[in-house]
């Protein structure tokens, strides 16, 4: 079942940042339940389910989009997160597209998977400076 297969693997993504994280970071992801669940963080819910800040970025250009959801690439870049754990089919046609962002952002791990067409799940950690939108 991949929902199943999803939440094993964001459960093993908190495993392996919870070590780098606090009360103070933020985590930015699109699926948030384990993440919330299994890390002390802040979490930046990308969807805006949890976190309306994420609200006003969307909707996005169809260009954006692989599938049914992509990451605003501008939440990212505004809102400088300290870590970002995402399916790389969430950013493949915007946020993994942007300079910006490889600037700002540094690959920690990919997980390997499948799940949605994606090539694996990314751990990102904020390497650049970045300066919080209100």
């Amino acid at each position: 079942m991949a929902w199943h297969q999803l939440e094993l693997l964001y459960i093993q993504a908190a495993e392996m940042l919870t070590p780098l994280l606090t009360p103070q970071s933020v985590l930015a992801a699109g699926d948030v339940g384990a993440l919330g669940y299994f890390t002390p963080a802040r979490i930046l819910d990308t969807v805006g389910l949890n976190s309306p800040v994420a609200l006003s970025y969307y909707p996005l250009d169809a260009a954006h989009y692989s599938i049914n959801y992509a990451i605003a690439p501008r939440l990212i870049l505004e809102q400088c997160p300290d870590y970002l754990i995402m399916l790389e089919i969430y950013g493949r046609q915007g946020l993994l597209k942007e300079t910006q962002f490889w600037e700002k952002y540094q690959l920690l791990a990919e997980l390997p998977t499948d799940i949605y067409g994606s090539k694996g799940l990314y751990l990102f950690e904020r390497s650049g400076n970045c300066q919080r939108q209100p």
